[in-house]
């Protein structure tokens, strides 16, 4: 297929194009490789990151790239000759093309440079292995064929999963929760090689001799799958999950609350980050205990870890919320729990609480009195542990719509003093 290059968008290709002038002045070959083109045979959206392989020395390149892209230098790891640039909402991985070698299972592999074709050959799937040389014609790139010695298109028009390598799950484990996504994601079944390989180091354990950093990643990688569910069902099918979160399995529930969220009538997913949310509507059924120990396995960002600890405490008191009378009563028992928390418990819960919450994260949370401390100084309330109880019980009175205005909230505080 000689048309693949033409699906991506025209800023892009205008991109791509000024990089091949680039790589010719310094003897490198640049090649569009890995899921953008499997993903450009598909036929399906890209998303952002952009995969070159670089024949030649990519960190002559990278400098003078960034500089003509207007991009900036985000990462570089010169022993494995990998750089990111971001550009726009493009995050371009630049590779030297390179071999591999494992010295230990599970560990970073020592990388020598190599041509293309040996590059593909040490990579994970072979629908991952296929490449396009990049070559332009002014501001554009010409259409070229589709390189592809693994037979990568093949499989995919088979919806088949096949790894490249028979070592190449002890080699490198995290290829099983890849090809995970990938099979979830796309519709893809395993061969008979593959699927015996995996259930080979299913039973060794093989995760386990990964770093919590590096599982970490590939469990973020999932929060961002169009369908996580999907993910976290085919894990339990493998028998995989286990091995990864102690109590997380798929449920029926799980699916209907990412539906929920899918949905979301009440626009609620605007306030709170999308992968915080998501992460807490899949470990909504896992128990107190089994939260407690991925918390401790994993060196979780602090929101994560803030979010799920609010979660531990929400659920002990959804009995509470949903029979809360009043507006001011909802705010007392939500105020304490982070934004993202409280959205899970959205989509977790039934519908009146749903619409409670909704109504908080939307408008009660942010509700201010008609008045500050200031202005409760200036009406003769001393500095001190009154001014601060005042401030919180005028809070509750706007909320509850017993104080509509400033004139009504001067003559509450003033009633106060008098009745105090």
């Amino acid at each position: 297929m000689d048309n693949l290059i033409t699906r991506l968008e025209p800023e892009l290709r205008r991109l791509l194009a000024r990089a091949v002038d680039l790589a010719s002045s310094v003897q490198a070959t640049l090649w569009l490789v890995g899921g953008v083109v499997r993903d450009l045979w598909l036929g399906v959206p890209i998303g952002r990151d952009i995969d070159l392989a670089v024949e030649g020395d990519v960190h002559r390149i990278v400098p003078l790239l960034a500089n003509v892209w207007g991009g900036d230098i985000v990462a570089q790891h010169p022993s494995f000759g990998t750089a990111s640039i971001t550009v726009g909402n493009w995050l371009i991985d630049l590779a030297q093309t390179r071999t591999e070698r494992y010295p230990r299972p599970a560990v970073l592999p020592e990388v020598q440079p190599a041509p293309l074709a040996l590059d593909l050959f040490r990579r994970d799937f072979s629908i991952n292995a296929m490449a396009i040389q990049l070559v332009a014609q002014g501001n554009d790139l010409l259409p070229m064929p589709l390189f592809d010695p693994l037979g990568g298109a093949t499989d995919l028009a088979a919806r088949r999963l096949r790894l490249l390598h028979e070592q190449s799950l002890r080699d490198d484990p995290t290829r099983l929760l890849r090809g995970l996504r990938l099979a979830a994601r796309l519709d893809l079944t395993p061969d008979a090689a593959t699927r015996a390989q995996f259930q080979e180091a299913i039973a060794a354990q093989y995760l386990a001799l990964l770093t919590p950093e590096r599982v970490q990643t590939e469990l973020c990688l999932t929060l961002s799958e169009p369908d996580p569910a999907a993910v976290v069902a085919l894990a339990d099918r493998w028998g995989v999950t286990y091995q990864i979160v102690p109590g997380l399995h798929w449920t029926p529930a799980m699916t209907e609350r990412l539906a929920r969220y899918q949905r979301d009538p009440a626009h609620v997913a605007a306030v709170a980050p999308t992968d915080l949310v998501i992460a807490g509507l899949l470990l909504y059924d896992v128990s107190d205990a089994e939260l407690m120990m991925f918390l401790r396995r994993y060196h979780l960002p602090t929101p994560v870890r803030r979010m799920l600890n609010d979660l531990i405490a929400l659920r002990v008191r959804l009995p509470t919320i949903a029979s809360a009378s009043s507006p001011s009563r909802l705010d007392a028992l939500l105020q304490p729990y982070s934004v993202a928390a409280i959205a899970v418990l959205h989509y977790a819960t039934d519908e009146l609480i749903q619409q409670n919450i909704a109504r908080y994260l939307h408008e009660w949370r942010l509700l201010r009195p008609p008045l500050n401390g200031d202005d409760l100084r200036q009406l003769g309330v001393p500095p001190g542990p009154q001014l601060g109880q005042l401030l919180r019980r005028l809070r509750a009175a706007t909320l509850d719509g017993l104080i509509t205005d400033r004139a009504t909230a001067e003559q509450w505080v003033r009633q106060q003093l008098v009745d105090s």
